[in-house]
């Protein structure tokens, strides 16, 4: 062999020990990386906990309050659906006979009803107001049924009637207002 092949080969077995030890040099940073990337996410991951704390408490108050207004326990009192109705049938110049089941919520527990008025709407949307009464009796917290009569304001037409009542709380000195379901019956004309 020749002086000229043997540089030849020394210089192919230099470049291979370079070649393997650039090739162990990445793997051995390769494998570091992949070892110490789960615990640099970890220590990221543990200061940001309690900004992503705070994000978790504010959805869940976001979502406490929509579970609320979606059961009705934002309001003072909540009405059984589909349990209200008017007895009928109902003829101009009569009174109306309104049964509804009700209660009071945890935030109405306290609160006092001042008084009611019944609410009236025809088919020709206009809203005519009965008079604002007294309550003989409170709500409690369990569910119950009452039977309310009330007198139909006389410019409500006949036809189509919604009636609603608007109420009034006093809560710990604070005025709160609140309202029933609408609820509809046929007001017919006398004849």
């Amino acid at each position: 062999m020749s002086d000229k092949a043997r540089h030849f080969w020394a210089f192919i077995a230099d470049e291979a020990k370079k070649w393997a030890a650039r090739t162990i040099i990445m793997i051995a940073v390769a494998t570091f990386v992949l070892i110490v990337a789960p615990f640099r996410d970890r220590i990221i991951a543990i200061w940001q906990s309690p900004a992503q704390l705070e994000l978790i408490a504010a959805q869940l108050d976001r979502i406490a309050a929509e579970l609320a207004r979606a059961t009705g326990e934002d309001r003072v009192i909540h009405e059984a659906q589909g349990l209200s109705y008017v007895r009928e049938p109902v003829y101009v110049g009569e009174a109306i006979t309104l049964n509804l089941v009700v209660r009071r919520t945890r935030l109405g527990e306290t609160c006092i009803l001042r008084n009611r008025t019944a609410i009236f709407q025809d088919e020709t949307n206009i809203t005519s107001a009965g008079p604002a009464i007294r309550p003989a009796r409170q709500i409690s917290a369990s569910e119950m049924a009452v039977r309310l009569t009330l007198d139909v304001p006389p410019q409500v037409q006949p036809g189509r009637v919604t009636v609603y009542l608007s109420l009034e709380f006093d809560c710990g000195g604070k005025t709160v207002f609140d309202q029933t379901r609408p609820v509809v019956f046929a007001l017919l004309p006398r004849g």
